[in-house]
């Protein structure tokens, strides 16, 4: 018997791999809007579509595969980056010198530069508050010469075409996409309202659904958390715990199973094995929790 699934992606460089994606998808499962998933009752073999970040490929390759096929999605986006044209850290960072940003990371912090190495790039910056890992960035960008890169999401116009479209719902993402567990109470509140006030601003209508930046609960969100959701108002927030989703799912903290890579058995597999996935990918190296732990047992200061 087939269960009920959310399914999540980032950057969708590849057209022909997504349209195998979306047809694997649409044969095995009913594949639905994520208001779906506000009142499931006994239904089953559901799929929801999401996509985080609002990257320019989702516009470019794969919203026109969603209307070729009429497949709804969800996306998730931060209204700062679309307002303000700014990359999220993560797209400024991917191809910054491990080496050389271990050395600015060993200086400006008291986490040793082999522990930092070790690491890797996004271990450091994801156990770090979101102003701490902007001035690491820039600190690396002013020490290399490396200019910020160019824009790589979508702008307000792009939003607004997806939005017309009537095919794709549109959630809140927080504002700079801090891990929220790193943040002060007062910071991750304004993270989340403002993202889910300022988001409404932009479309002209209610915002129901936000995703978790990162998205793992008890290493990125918690109860603090969804609980200041729900006073936003907030209908549906979604995790990247890789489960299946049933009726009794707390719909603040709904799992999601993410695709990014692979022909369409590896994706079946990733999907049916769920967290045991996990498991197996991380016999062959540290998962990114514990690498992060080992971080912050080394993260005694960092300067504002």
């Amino acid at each position: 018997m087939k269960r009920n699934i959310i399914v999540n992606l980032h950057v969708v460089n590849n057209a022909q791999w997504f349209e195998s994606v979306i047809l694997y998808l649409k044969s095995a499962y009913k594949i639905v809007p994520l208001s779906a998933f506000e009142n499931l009752g006994n239904s089953k073999n559901l799929c929801a579509i999401t996509f985080d970040d609002g990257d320019l490929t989702f516009f470019d390759i794969a919203f026109p595969l969603l209307k070729k096929h009429n497949v709804p999605a969800a996306i998730f986006v931060s209204p700062q980056s679309i307002a303000q044209r700014e990359n999220f850290w993560f797209q400024e960072v991917a191809d910054y010198d491990l080496d050389k940003f271990a050395e600015i990371v060993a200086q400006e912090t008291k986490i040793p530069y082999q522990v930092a190495k070790d690491a890797g790039i996004h271990a450091v910056l994801k156990s770090l508050p979101i102003e701490k890992i902007h001035h690491l960035v820039k600190e690396y960008q002013s020490a290399t010469n490396t200019p910020p890169k160019e824009f790589r999401n979508m702008d307000l116009e792009k939003i607004a075409e997806v939005q017309r479209s009537g095919l794709i719902s549109i959630g809140a993402h927080t504002l700079t996409h801090p891990i929220l567990a790193n943040e002060t109470a007062e910071k991750c509140e304004h993270e989340i309202v403002n993202s889910v006030t300022d988001l409404e601003k932009l479309l002209g209508q209610a915002v129901r659904y936000f995703a978790y930046p990162n998205g793992a609960f008890g290493l990125d969100f918690g109860r603090r958390e969804m609980d200041i959701l729900q006073k936003a108002g907030i209908k549906i927030a979604l995790s990247t715990d890789p489960n299946f989703v049933n009726r009794k799912a707390d719909k603040l903290s709904l799992p999601r199973k993410g695709i990014t890579y692979g022909n369409i058995r590896h994706i079946k597999m990733k999907i049916l094995l769920g967290k045991k996935w996990n498991l197996l990918r991380n016999l062959r190296k540290p998962s990114e929790a514990k690498r992060r732990g080992i971080v912050k047992k080394n993260l005694l200061f960092v300067p504002s």
